[in-house]
C-alpha cells in the first residue's frame, strides 16, 4: 500500500500535464479518498507493541504492600535505674489485658532492705531530735535562770553603789565631821574649865590633883579632837573614794560578766537549735530514702496503663541466641520486657517508591485489603509521609508512609499484610500513554510515534504526572495517535 500513493500521485501529475479529459479524474480521486479511509482505519488500529494516545481523566494510583501496626504502643519495663531486677511475674505474651492489669512483678528484695535500713536510721534520728529538742529547752531554761540572776547582781550592784554614792559616802562624812565639831567644843570646854581653876588652885581652894585631872581632861580632847580629824580626813580623802571606786569596777565586772554571759548563752542556744536543725534534716533525708525505697516497691509491680495485647520484648542469652523474656531473667532499669500496642486504632507501615511520591499527599483516601481477610474491603486516610528516604537493593529510594485504618477488628494484630491502593489527585481532560513508551536522554523526554504505513519517528513530549501504568502527555502528541514501545523500520 505505500507504493500505490506515489504512482497515483505521479498519473496524476502526468494527467494534468497533458490536459487529459476531466471525467478520468472521477476515478483517481474515488480511489484518493478509499485510500485515505484505508490509512485513517489503519491508524486507528493498535497493532502489536503500539498504543494509541488517549483522552480522560487520569487517576493516579500508587500500590503499597505493608503491615498492621497500633496507632499507639506503650512500653514496659524495669524503671529504676542503675538496678538490676529479676522478673518474678510475666503476663501471658497475646493475652488482652485491660487498665490496671498486672503486667511484670519484679523482686522486690533489694528495696525492701533499703526500706528496712532507711526505717531503722529513721527512728534512731527521731530519738536524737527528741533528746536535741530536750537538751535545747533545758539550755534554755538554765541560761535564762543564769542571766536572770546576773542581771539581778548587777542591779543590786548598780543600787549599792547609787546608795553609797548618793547616802552612804555622805553620811558617814557628815558623821565624821559632826564627831569633830563635837570633839572640838569638848575640847573648848575642857579649856575653859582649865582656865577657871588656875585663880583657884593658886589661892588654895582647889587641890592640885583636881586641876592636874581637869588638865588630863583638856589634853584627852584634845588628842581625841585630833584623831576626830583624822578619821574624818581619812574617810573623805581615802575611805569614801575607795568605796565608790570598789563599787564602780564591781558594777562595772557584774554589767561585763552580763554580757559574756548573754554572749555565751547566745552561742550556745545556737549551737543547740542548729543541733535540732540538723537532726531534723537528717530525719528529712531519712523519710525520703523510705518513700524513695516505697516507691521503688511500687514500681516493682508494672500495670498495664491502657488496655492492648501483651508482647514480649526479646532478648540475647549468655550464648548470643536471641529469645523472649521470660520468668526468671533479670534485666537492668530501662530495660523494656513487656509492649502493649493498643489495638483499638490500626495503622499501616510501608513504603512507596521516589519515583510515585509526588502523587501523595497526607489526607488522600487509600483502598485496603489485608491477606488475613481477603474478602473484607477496607478504607483508610494517608497520614504521613517520610521526609528521609532509604537506599532499597536495587539502588532505587523509598520513603515511609503511614496509612490509619478506618475500621478496626478485635482480630486484627500487628504484623499482619496490608495491600493497600493509594488514590492521588485525579487528573482531568488529560492526554495519556503508557509509561513504558516513553524514552528518555539527555535532552529529555521522547517517544516513537507510528505513521500510517508502518514507519515510526522519535518526538520530543512533557510528560506531566503519571501513574504506575500511564503517563501524562503535556505537549508533543494528539488523541488517537499511535506510539510504540520501540523504534521499528519503515516499510516505505
Amino acid at each position: 500500500m505505500s507504493a500505490v500513493l506515489p504512482n497515483l500521485r505521479e498519473s496524476l501529475r502526468r494527467a494534468s500535464v497533458s490536459g487529459a479529459r476531466p471525467k478520468l479524474l472521477i476515478p483517481v480521486a474515488g480511489a484518493l479518498l478509499l485510500l485515505g479511509l484505508v490509512a485513517s482505519l489503519a491508524a486507528r488500529r493498535e497493532r502489536p507493541g503500539e498504543f494509541l494516545v488517549r483522552r480522560g481523566t487520569l487517576e493516579p494510583s500508587v500500590p503499597l504492600v505493608g503491615t498492621l501496626a497500633p496507632a499507639r504502643s506503650d512500653s514496659y519495663g524495669a524503671v529504676v535505674p542503675g538496678v538490676e531486677l529479676k522478673i518474678l511475674a510475666l503476663v501471658e505474651e497475646g493475652a488482652l489485658v485491660a487498665a490496671r492489669d498486672r503486667l511484670i512483678q519484679f523482686d522486690p528484695a533489694p528495696f525492701q532492705k533499703e526500706l528496712e535500713v532507711a526505717r531503722a536510721r529513721a527512728r534512731e534520728l527521731a530519738t536524737e531530735q527528741d533528746q536535741a529538742r530536750l537538751s535545747l529547752a533545758a539550755l534554755r531554761l538554765k541560761s535564762s535562770a543564769e542571766v536572770r540572776d546576773a542581771r539581778l547582781s548587777t542591779e543590786t550592784s548598780e543600787r549599792d553603789l547609787s546608795a553609797l554614792v548618793n547616802t552612804g559616802a555622805p553620811l558617814t562624812a557628815r558623821e565624821s565631821a559632826h564627831d569633830v565639831e563635837q570633839r572640838e567644843r569638848f575640847l573648848q570646854e575642857s579649856q575653859e574649865k582649865l582656865a577657871g581653876l588656875e585663880p583657884f588652885v593658886e589661892k588654895g581652894y582647889i587641890s592640885q590633883e583636881e586641876f592636874r585631872a581637869a588638865r588630863s581632861r583638856r589634853d584627852q580632847a584634845a588628842a581625841d579632837l585630833d584623831l576626830a580629824r583624822a578619821r574624818h580626813a581619812a574617810l573623805v580623802r581615802q575611805t569614801n573614794p575607795d568605796l565608790i571606786r570598789r563599787k564602780l569596777d564591781e558594777n562595772a565586772r557584774d554589767k561585763a560578766e552580763l554580757r559574756l554571759l548573754g554572749e555565751r548563752t547566745r552561742v550556745s542556744i545556737e549551737q543547740a537549735e542548729a543541733g535540732v536543725r540538723l537532726t531534723a534534716i537528717r530525719l528529712e533525708e531519712a523519710s525520703r530514702q523510705i518513700a524513695e525505697a516505697g516507691k521503688k516497691i511500687a514500681w516493682c509491680t508494672v500495670t498495664a496503663r491502657a488496655p492492648g495485647l501483651a508482647v514480649h520484648s526479646d532478648v540475647f542469652d549468655r550464648t548470643g541466641e536471641r529469645r523472649k523474656v521470660r520468668i526468671g531473667d533479670s534485666v537492668w532499669g530501662g530495660t523494656t520486657v513487656v509492649t502493649l500496642p493498643d489495638l483499638t486504632r490500626m495503622t499501616i507501615q510501608g513504603r512507596v517508591p521516589e519515583s510515585e511520591i509526588h502523587h501523595l499527599a497526607p489526607g488522600e483516601p487509600v483502598a485496603v485489603t489485608l491477606d488475613a481477610f481477603p474478602e473484607r474491603k477496607l478504607t483508610g486516610l494517608l497520614r504521613h509521609i517520610g521526609s528521609v528516604g532509604a537506599s532499597e537493593k536495587n539502588e532505587s529510594r523509598s520513603f515511609p508512609v503511614t496509612i490509619l485504618l478506618d475500621q478496626n477488628d478485635s482480630r486484627f494484630r500487628p504484623g499482619m499484610v496490608a495491600r493497600c491502593s493509594i488514590r492521588g489527585a485525579s487528573v482531568p481532560d488529560a492526554l495519556y500513554i503508557p509509561v513504558e513508551v516513553i524514552h528518555t536522554d539527555d535532552r529529555g523526554s521522547f517517544t516513537w510515534v507510528a505513521s500510517s504505513f508502518g514507519g515510526a519517528k522519535a518526538r520530543r513530549i512533557v510528560v506531566g504526572k503519571t501513574t504506575s501504568r500511564f503517563a501524562e502527555v503535556r505537549q508533543g502528541l494528539r488523541a488517537g495517535e499511535r506510539v510504540r514501545i520501540a523504534e521499528t523500520e519503515s516499510s516505505d
